[in-house]
């Protein structure tokens, strides 16, 4: 697979079917913290909580740590330097442009309180996904073009069939 790439994720179908689920994998980085009990049992059971959910306002669980991991290998989010612990990003020239080009408009707002781009430890995957105000920037358009779809009284995504290709085809002006 080429590193520009994004790994097959199978989407959870936008009618729940379980059919289409990311493995149950439960390989941890060495270094990485332990998992609640509640986590655990996500894990094991491979929920659609798992699979992809909301945290906050942006997306979380396997998918939206896919979702951080290929923006940082296509080059569209760099690391900066962080007044804490989290790490914080910043989207590239190259990144302005192809967010542009999916309908998201990630120039930070100097004058927001909300942080822009960092890394929120995700409970299930123990790997970060991507949080702060362009986190919820791409939930709202992966929502909006019908890659994912917030599952009315639960924190569960549904992911749609055109979730894999997003990173891959800009949005087509309509």
């Amino acid at each position: 697979m080429k590193r520009n790439q994004i790994n097959p994720i199978p989407p959870v179908a936008l009618d729940d079917s379980p059919a289409h689920r990311v493995p149950a994998g439960d390989a941890l980085p060495p270094d990485a913290p332990r998992r609640s009990t509640q986590a655990a049992r996500e894990v094991r059971r491979n929920s659609a909580l798992r699979q992809a959910r909301t945290c906050y306002h942006h997306l979380a669980g396997i998918a939206g740590v896919e979702l951080l991991e290929q923006l940082l290998d296509r080059g569209w989010l760099e690391p900066e330097e962080s007044q804490d612990s989290r790490t914080s990003y910043r989207p590239t020239a190259l990144g302005l442009k192809e967010l542009q080009q999916r309908s998201v408009e990630a120039i930070p707002a100097t004058d927001s309180r909300r942080r822009f781009a960092y890394g929120c430890l995700d409970w299930t995957e123990r790997r970060p996904h991507l949080g702060g105000a362009l986190g919820a920037l791409l939930m709202d358009a992966l929502n909006a073009q019908g890659a994912a779809r917030r599952q009315q009284g639960t924190r569960v995504v549904l992911l749609g069939s055109n979730f894999a290709d997003w990173l891959e085809q800009p949005v087509q002006p309509g």
